[in-house]
């Protein structure tokens, strides 16, 4: 208590010498804490959409061509490798490049048709942001089966459609004809990125009806893990516990690489496979390692901006206050009763700084988040409902603190490590 009670006196009697100090050090620390809740925030954002495209956390596939139709018993045998409150939902992926959709003499190409289940995967759907509607398919007098379907906001805006109308599709069949279904627009979502913009979900009996296909076929099993999704070691354990039982193709880093190998004769048929959120959307990879790559080297450049600024500057102090630093060796202060005089104040100054430095990084982000990014081409990706949510960490909070406390102390330590050697009668005739 005495040195915090010394070091505190110092800084307020020589506030002035320090808040040029403490602004930068306050305004490094806001900067950094804002660049971190602000990418994790984007990055969660990403992981949702990936979990809402792809229907849950894991993809099961089987069988050649990428398809395969779903025996009675395969979601039992699946369910009892899995936790209780893990959830299987069945999916139906259908290539939309040559399917369109109609209304009032608009229309509009798709990219993918996914074919769902909306009642089963509610809990999914729940996440996303509607503009209009819901995911809830209440399907009209007039139009016969649960044939809803929800669409994007831009293609909604190109069609000029909203929720309520009917639409056409019209679509090519398995067997290579044409075919078209009248559709129920139940719910508009807010999505303009690679994931939601030509993406629509439908119900998945009434794909397999309009496009020929058999009434149980599905080419995805999603598995749907509430709350956090599974460890990495979890998806390792899975997929040894699945070996078992089924004929599996390993663990893939790119989906691309079980594509390629569904036909090889090397392997026994079907060929199953497990493929993480990771594995699907590989092609993202290097944008989130550039923009975890990016926040770090900004962060490092900070700590060392901050690092460098205390330890030159307490340099500069420590002899100015020579005169001090002799008269406490004068009167029996230990060496390293002085060093720690001064590592304490900086502790101190940096934990104030620390302490605005997070507040003002809040203040920021919650400002930010105000501002509806999404006419950002490609950008509503990293968005929540358009904006630019933060997302805090305690751990990566208390990382960062601990790499900024031990580099900025230890500069400092290494900077006035020598003054307490200096000999107490020279360095008082020093001072006068």
């Amino acid at each position: 208590m005495f040195f915090i009670s010394m070091a505190f006196k110092s800084l307020l009697v020589r506030h002035r010498q320090y808040r040029t100090l403490f602004a930068v050090c306050t305004f490094g620390v806001c900067i950094m804490l804002t660049l971190v809740m602000v990418s994790g925030g984007m990055l969660a954002a990403l992981a949702d959409k990936a979990r809402e495209y792809y229907g849950g956390d894991l993809q099961f596939m089987s069988g050649s061509d990428n398809n395969f139709s779903l025996s009675p018993d395969l979601t039992a045998k699946l369910q009892k490798y899995l936790p209780d409150d893990v959830k299987i939902f069945e999916r139906f992926d259908y290539d939309g490049r040559t399917s369109e959709l109609y209304f009032n003499g608009e229309s509009s190409r798709l990219k993918i048709i996914k074919g769902v289940d909306f009642a089963a995967e509610k809990p999914l759907f729940s996440k996303f942001t509607f503009s209009e509607g819901s995911a809830a398919v209440v399907v009209p007098a007039g139009i016969t089966g649960r044939n809803g379907i929800i669409i994007s906001k831009p293609i909604a805006a190109k069609l000029g459609v909203h929720a309520g109308d009917t639409v056409t599709l019209y679509l090519r069949t398995i067997h290579g004809s044409n075919n078209v279904i009248t559709l129920f627009v139940s719910g508009i979502f807010q999505d303009s990125s690679l994931f939601g913009r030509y993406t629509s979900y439908m119900d998945i009996q009434a794909l397999r009806t309009v496009t020929g296909y058999a009434s149980d076929y599905v080419n995805r099993l999603s598995f749907y893990y509430p709350g956090a999704g599974p460890s990495v070691r979890a998806v390792k354990v899975l997929q040894k516990n699945l070996e078992k039982e089924f004929n599996m193709f390993p663990l893939p880093e790119n989906k691309y690489s079980y594509f390629a190998h569904m036909n090889d004769p090397q392997y026994k048929k079907p060929l199953y496979a497990l493929v993480t959120l990771d594995a699907n959307r590989s092609e993202l990879k290097m944008m989130v390692s550039a923009l975890t790559g990016i926040i770090r080297l900004v962060t490092i450049l900070l700590v060392t901006i901050i690092a460098v600024g205390i330890g030159s500057t307490y340099r500069v102090i420590v002899l100015r206050r020579s005169d001090e630093t002799g008269t406490f060796r004068a009167i029996g202060m230990k060496v390293s009763g002085v060093i720690m005089l001064f590592v304490t104040e900086a502790f101190l100054l940096l934990a104030g700084s620390f302490f605005l430095g997070t507040i003002a990084s809040f203040i920021i982000t919650k400002i930010v988040s105000f501002f509806n990014l999404s006419f950002i081409p490609a950008f509503d990706l990293f968005l929540t409902a358009g904006h630019l949510v933060s997302l805090f960490s305690f751990i990566n909070f208390a990382e960062l603190a601990a790499v900024v406390f031990a580099v900025t102390l230890g500069a400092v330590l290494i900077t006035i490590k020598t003054l307490g050697r200096e000999n107490p009668a020279y360095a008082i005739s020093a001072a006068e």
